[in-house]
């Protein structure tokens, strides 16, 4: 199978689930994954687009049987869907479909006949938003369409009750349109299944074998005329989805403890709150670190967190990070989300409350070597590898193109 995947996030960026799916699945097929960073006309304007910008390739390969496609800053948008968006978008579609033919992707060689014509095979089209998924059908043919649903992005705070509607409307239209609809958690599947044509359950998953790599690496101890360091770590994109005044109240109860924060960052609608977090002497923020160092630094900790707000966006949420501290042996300690309390056997859960935090951690720090929570965490994530999820959508895939042949 060919794949041309149309990402919310660029590829050498915080590793989500669709790095994790389709580095695996180029193992067998091949994908173009293209990033969505389009530059703007008023960046143009301002002089705010670099010279590297211009000249920096436009197609790059990542692996074998993987590229990334990096939209063109020559075709910049002014996000207005006005007749500057719809002639720069028209353009975008010919150098794509041209670097699909470049890339074999499409081709006379790999063409089929079909009711007596000769007529080109196309990829299959994946799609992780439903802004401008018509653009996407219109100008690409396919022999599937997939929606894949990671988040309730009507849920997100900063929507306004408009741009949450007009959401809503677009994505029930994809939903009917789409050929399959892989959603990661439970009440994604609750919500979205009235309006699918077929919807199917690939919660997240884990890279066992990477943190197995980092588990084997002895962790450095702390000199014996130093007191112990408490480390207790994040590791995720960090925004407002994060309880961070809850936060900032756990750091001051406890200066003893460290509050390790590694990957990204977005302040929208929480810019004060983080300025607040980020002030704490005993709060440390590492930034975003190459996926390969991401085993490493979770098995460095010695509690890990997931501290969300609770609310209907993070109801609907598969925590990739939950299965990450688990493979690592880690104890965790989370906010009463769905996605932790269906593993409440080999996870602490902690209300919004301090105390309740500050004594689930202390509890958690109790156990962290214990040999059978270890244990116990650990087949868990082994129970949820990318590998399984990935062999899961593969079968899939392979039944619907079987239907359609």
């Amino acid at each position: 199978m060919d794949f041309l995947v149309f990402a919310p996030n660029p590829w050498r960026d915080l590793w989500r689930n669709r790095q994790q799916i389709f580095s695996r699945l180029a193992a067998r097929h091949r994908v173009l994954y293209v990033e969505p960073a389009r530059v703007s006309l008023s960046g143009w304007r301002r002089g705010r687009v670099t010279w590297e910008q211009v000249r920096r390739p436009v197609v790059v390969q990542e692996q074998p049987n993987l590229w990334l496609y990096r939209i063109p800053a020559i075709l910049p948008t002014r996000a207005t869907g006005g007749l500057f968006d719809r002639v720069t978008d028209r353009l975008l579609a010919i150098h794509l479909r041209r670097t699909l033919r470049k890339l074999s992707m499409i081709s006379v060689e790999r063409s089929i006949v079909h009711d007596g014509q000769t007529v080109d095979t196309w990829p299959l089209l994946w799609l992780y938003r439903p802004t401008h998924w018509r653009w996407a059908v219109a100008n690409f043919p396919h022999n599937l369409l997939v929606y894949h649903i990671t988040d309730d992005y009507a849920a997100f705070g900063h929507l306004s009750d408009a741009q949450r509607t007009a959401l809503l409307a677009e994505e029930r239209e994809l939903l009917a349109a789409a050929d399959l609809t892989i959603v990661t958690a439970p009440r994604l599947l609750e919500l979205k299944a009235p309006y699918a044509r077929r919807i199917e359950l690939v919660p997240n998953g884990v890279d066992t074998t990477a943190f197995r790599r980092a588990l084997a690496v002895p962790r450095l101890s702390t000199p014996s005329d130093l007191p112990p360091v408490i480390r207790l770590g994040y590791s995720g994109h960090v925004s407002s989805r994060l309880d961070l005044p809850l936060l900032c109240k756990i750091a001051l109860a406890r200066p003893d403890w460290q509050f390790m924060f590694a990957g990204s960052e977005w302040d929208a609608g929480c810019v004060q709150e983080l300025q607040s977090l980020k002030a704490l002497p005993n709060i440390h923020f590492l930034g975003l670190l190459p996926v390969e160092e991401v085993p490493s630094f979770i098995a460095s900790c010695d509690v890990c967190l997931i501290p969300y707000r609770v609310n209907d966006e993070t109801r609907a949420i598969s925590s990739l990070k939950l299965y990450e501290y688990l493979a690592a042996g880690k104890p965790v300690v989370s906010a009463c989300v769905p996605a932790a309390e269906e593993h409440a056997a080999v996870v602490r859960m902690a209300d919004g409350s301090v105390g309740a935090w500050v004594s689930q951690i202390e509890a958690a720090l109790l156990e962290r070597d214990d040999p059978l929570q270890v244990a116990a965490r650990q087949a868990v994530a082994e129970q949820n590898t990318w590998e399984e999820r990935v062999e899961q959508i593969e079968s899939l895939l392979a039944e619907l193109q079987g239907s359609t042949a």
